[in-house]
């Protein structure tokens, strides 16, 4: 491979205070400077503008740094110790993390399993509610190809296997990469291992608009990080190829952006935000009333009802089947589709669903490797012809032995419904999708729900 030659450019930058540049960045050779023509060194400047700060290879400012913008997270001595607990995988929460969310709730007792890790999880999601990050700044974070999705060969010996390069890209570039849980960064830029090849780039942005960002600083092993709430995935704006110390490595920069998961409902709050986000639409108008653009018609409400407490099953067979001829099932289809059209997704979010191995073609009790389930279904656009129920949280659902769980990103303005807010099943909480919903399979990865192997498949929901 021909070694990209680093060009220096010396600008002179007259500023109320002189920044010092690194004219060379160790590791970085033929990188560093294509990605951040300016980096920010001396963070006291950076109080009046909002541009990321970045202490890529800055230890010293970057802990400097670290520890002014600690204060603002004014945490308790109980709560930094129940962070630095998970940080420091105590009682292997961090390491069980996915198989709790979709394993117990809120509703979890003591005795219960996972009622102690519930009651920690709890305890810093009320730690990351005060949090609100005052500046933006560039974070790194090594990670392994399996951490987050990849499972296709990315490297040979100290360079990285084209093939396996050009699929990392097809796969996640423009993508919205979703965490298990909470995400941890550095404020510099860490050395790769044979293992951890793949640099994340994570741009933090500052909380300075209306909505807050769920991140702070906590020291940890005598280096302060940037500890950020699950509520964010993180959107692959560039993947390039760089070298670090002899090693060929993947960078991904991206940008966290807000997404709405309330994975398990630790807290209690999803059925809540739903009605009350619904609220409008599910006051369905009076029989002689004018039709109303947001509100249900009696009609809409009657049909939407019926499927949800017994007509699913024959209206969702009807239409997967390319049902004609049936006027009693028609109309009902027309109420429901037109009543979901008139409200919609008012933020991105996330939500779940436990799929039947015959949505994708399996057998009944067959349980599809994930090397097979990828092989047929990854960056594949998967339709769903018949009305589409999901959940806004990860457990309290009965399994059972279906062997599949969708989470699916859900882009803010699609059409869908928080059906919940009518009645009916309350612990089911859900969002029901429009017919004909499309989305792409983004990545498959592995979990464990109460002794049974499970797939979770990650897609995003195309909007129409």
């Amino acid at each position: 491979m021909k070694l990209v030659k680093l060009r220096v450019i010396t600008t002179t930058i007259l500023l109320s205070t002189m920044f010092a540049l690194p004219s060379t960045f160790d590791g970085y050779a033929g990188a560093a400077s294509l990605h951040d023509p300016f980096i920010i060194t001396a963070f006291d400047d950076h109080k009046d503008t909002d541009k990321p700060v970045d202490f890529r290879d800055d230890k010293e400012a970057a802990k400097k740094w670290g520890e002014e913008k600690a204060k603002e997270w004014k945490l308790t001595f109980t709560e930094k110790d129940k962070i630095n607990g998970f940080l420091a995988d105590k009682n292997k929460i961090m390491t069980k993390y996915k198989e709790i969310s979709f394993t117990a709730d809120g509703k979890t007792q003591a005795g219960d399993p996972f009622a102690e890790e519930i009651k920690i999880l709890k305890d810093i999601d009320k730690a990351l509610s005060k949090a609100n990050l005052s500046a933006s700044i560039h974070t790194y974070k090594n990670v392994a190809p399996a951490e987050i999705g990849f499972h296709k060969k990315l490297t040979n010996g100290n360079q990285l296997d084209p093939e396996g390069k050009k699929k990392f890209i097809e796969q996640f570039q423009g993508k919205e990469l979703k965490f298990d849980g909470y995400l941890t960064t550095h404020l510099t830029a860490q050395d790769v291992t044979a293992a951890e090849r793949i640099i994340l780039k994570v741009t933090v942005p500052s909380g300075k608009g209306s909505t807050p960002t769920k991140a702070g600083l906590i020291l940890n092993k005598n280096e302060y990080q940037m500890f950020i709430d699950n509520g964010y995935v993180l959107h692959a704006d560039k993947i390039t190829q760089i070298t670090q110390k002899g090693k060929e490595c993947i960078q991904v920069e991206g940008t966290l952006k807000k997404n709405l998961d309330f994975k398990n409902d630790i807290n209690n709050e999803a059925d809540k935000w739903g009605k009350d986000h619904y609220k409008t639409w599910a006051n369905a108008t009076a029989k002689g009333e004018p039709d109303a653009s947001n509100r249900l018609n009696p009609d809409q409400l009657r049909d939407i009802l019926g499927y949800m407490e017994r007509d699913y099953q024959a209206i969702n067979t009807y239409l997967r089947d390319n049902g004609k001829g049936d006027a009693a099932l028609d109309e009902k289809i027309k109420n429901i589709s037109e009543g979901l059209r008139k409200t919609s997704i008012p933020e991105n979010m996330t939500v779940y669903r436990l799929c039947s191995n015959l949505e994708f073609g399996y057998e009944i009790g067959q349980t599809p490797t994930l090397e097979d389930f990828e092989g047929k279904f990854l960056n594949q656009i998967h339709e769903e012809k018949a009305f589409y129920s999901t959940s806004i949280a990860s457990a309290g659902l009965d399994f059972g032995n279906r062997p599949l769980i969708l989470r699916l990103h859900v882009p803010k303005g699609s059409v869908a419904a928080y059906v919940t807010a009518l009645g009916g099943k309350t612990g089911e909480k859900e969002i029901l999708f429009d017919k004909g919903s499309k989305y792409t399979i983004d990545k498959v990865t592995k979990v464990t729900v109460k002794g049974k192997p499970k797939l979770v498949i990650d897609g995003t929901l195309l909007t129409k």
